[in-house]
């Protein structure tokens, strides 16, 4: 467990480093426009890829180990081309509203979008089928080729062919998804040897059942990390949102290590029954996600607002102010994502719905007000509020489901103890059963 969680790290720890790398060479080569405008076509890309996977997402790594892969892969690759010749479908409507179609796209990148969420569905596939086969090491290394390609191919654009605007960062994203996409299905392919495929109405129906909620739930909490992005654009400018997406972007570095826990965690608990183990396991490493954390956090609010301009020229010097207004935002998604993998892990995403709908709530009404008063603050303050509320809601669900108290959040001997035996490779039973 401890293993796979370090190597999950690791990688998420280059990935963090290379993001760093890249936000450097935008800040000081394109601008905040450009990097402005590169945000919002990411933003764009990543709310598409909610809707396709409906059927291509986590809840492929439930099914990983109880569907055939043939099946799932016609179901996942049929649905994510249909998604995207409605989007087509969608954007040609809207472009005869120009005011309304270039407020939500790019001019110029429309056909971008489209073309890098089908590839990017495709990629996700693979990894997905990947994470619920067990595979970490394999994720990891893909995980490791994309954000790889991605750097090295915009640093190439941008100081060999001397691209200096959004396409620099688009282009690297063409290469970061073909390329890893590619080698996934020549890893995924072997698993489905020997394997038939099935009527596909019946996976088609419980990867929508599963997917749908689960996909819902990644919708509305998309909308609660990103629709501060179409508001500070409209408010102050895309100017603005190139500032803005720098300091999620740093943010979303102290992350890491509750994201290589959870997919972690997600693995080993969808692949069993045993909600007990499911429970102990994610209370442990919920202490574990949020105390190393908070030491990233403390450190990254030390940083004065005169370093971050020197690394990211004066144009950047508020990355100082998003960050501070998200700091206890983060410390609430780095619990968010050990309670909604429990949650998706042990066949109850529901709830995860339910925790996104309520931060959504919060959203709405702190975005529209703050982001006009407060600017950058207001838009980090409304995301910390709404991430603290989904949060806990989802506290409030899993201490009644595993009857957990308050008093067990706080770390404790055991889990020291606990930790040094994973450390050493001295895992109890129930771990070992299941990872």
């Amino acid at each position: 467990m401890i293993k796979k969680i370090l190597g999950t790290s690791g990688s998420r720890i280059l990935n963090a480093i290379a993001s760093l790398v890249v936000l450097w060479i935008a800040t000081n080569e394109l601008g905040k426009e450009a990097w402005g405008v590169a945000g919002i076509v990411l933003l764009d890309v990543s709310l598409m890829l909610l809707v396709v996977e409906l059927l291509a997402g986590s809840g492929l790594v439930y099914f990983a180990t109880r569907a055939k892969l043939p099946t799932l892969m016609l179901v996942s690759y049929s649905w994510s081309v249909l998604v995207v010749a409605f989007f087509a479908l969608l954007f040609w409507g809207l472009s005869y509203f120009p005011d309304a179609y270039q407020s939500i796209v790019p001019q110029g990148y429309g056909s971008h979008i489209l073309a890098l969420v089908l590839i990017n569905s495709f990629h996700s596939f693979n990894m997905n089928v990947l994470l619920g086969k067990g595979q970490i090491n394999l994720f990891n290394k893909l995980f490791v080729l994309q954000f790889s390609l991605q750097l090295v191919v915009m640093a190439l654009l941008v100081y060999v062919f001397q691209i200096r605007d959004a396409n620099a960062f688009v282009f690297a994203l063409y290469a970061s998804y073909s390329l890893p996409a590619l080698a996934g299905l020549f890893l995924v392919l072997p698993m489905m040897k020997g394997e038939k495929l099935t009527p596909w109405p019946e996976t088609f129906r419980q990867l929508f059942h599963f997917g749908s909620m689960t996909q819902l739930s990644s919708i509305a909490h998309m909308m609660n990390k990103r629709l501060s992005f179409y508001i500070i654009k409209a408010y102050t400018g895309i100017g603005a949102v190139g500032i803005y997406t720098s300091g999620v972007q740093i943010t979303e570095g102290l992350r890491l290590i509750g994201q290589s826990i959870s997919l972690v965690q997600f693995s080993s608990i969808s692949s069993t029954n045993d909600h007990a183990y499911a429970a102990k396991l994610s209370l442990t490493l919920l202490k574990l996600s949020v105390s190393i954390t908070a030491i990233g956090l403390l450190v990254l609010l030390l940083v004065p607002k005169s370093l971050f301009e020197f690394i990211f020229t004066k144009d950047f010097g508020d990355i100082k102010l998003v960050v501070a207004s998200l700091a206890v935002g983060v410390l609430a998604l780095a619990a968010n994502t050990i309670f909604s993998h429990y949650f998706s892990g042990t066949g109850k995403p529901r709830y995860n719905l339910y925790a996104s709908l309520i931060g959504l709530g919060v959203t709405l009404p702190t975005a529209f007000s703050l982001i006009p008063w407060l600017g950058l603050a207001g838009a980090g303050i409304s995301a910390s509020l709404s991430y603290t509320a989904a949060s806990s809601y989802q506290w409030i669900v899993f201490s009644a489901h595993t009857s957990t108290r308050w008093a067990q959040l706080l770390p404790n001997k055991a889990d020291l103890l606990y930790l040094r035996a994973a450390f050493a490779g001295l895992k109890n039973r129930t771990p070992q059963r299941h990872d």
